[in-house]
C-alpha cells in the first residue's frame, strides 16, 4: 500500500488542473473559460463565473498557454476577493488586438 500524495499527470502541454485551483473551481461550478480570439480581442483570455465575467485578460501572441492560464487563475482570485472584475479589454489607450 503506497502512502503519500498520489502522482499527477500532466495534460499535453504540461497543464496540470490543479496548479489552477480558482480556474478549476470555476469550471467546477457554473463558470467557464475563453482562450483566444474573443472578439473585438484577438488575445483574449476570459473568466465566466456563470453571472459575468470576472476576468478579462490581453496576452501577448507567443506568450505560452501555462503563463496565460496562470495569470487568469491569479485574476479570478483577485475579482473574488476583490468583488471587481480584472479588465485589461477596457484600459485607456488598449488596443484591439
Amino acid at each position: 500500500m503506497a502512502s503519500g500524495p498520489a502522482k499527477r499527470s500532466a495534460a499535453k502541454g504540461g497543464v496540470i488542473a490543479s496548479d489552477h485551483p480558482h480556474i478549476e473551481a470555476l469550471v467546477n461550478g457554473d463558470g467557464h473559460i475563453m482562450i483566444g480570439v474573443i472578439k473585438p480581442v484577438r488575445n483574449a483570455a476570459v473568466a465566466y463565473d456563470g453571472r459575468q465575467a470576472v476576468a478579462m485578460l490581453r496576452y501577448r501572441a507567443n506568450e505560452p498557454l501555462t503563463s496565460i492560464l496562470k495569470r487568469l487563475d491569479a485574476a479570478i482570485a483577485i475579482a473574488q476577493t476583490s468583488g471587481e472584475r480584472v479588465d485589461e479589454w477596457n484600459q485607456p489607450g488598449a488596443k484591439q488586438t
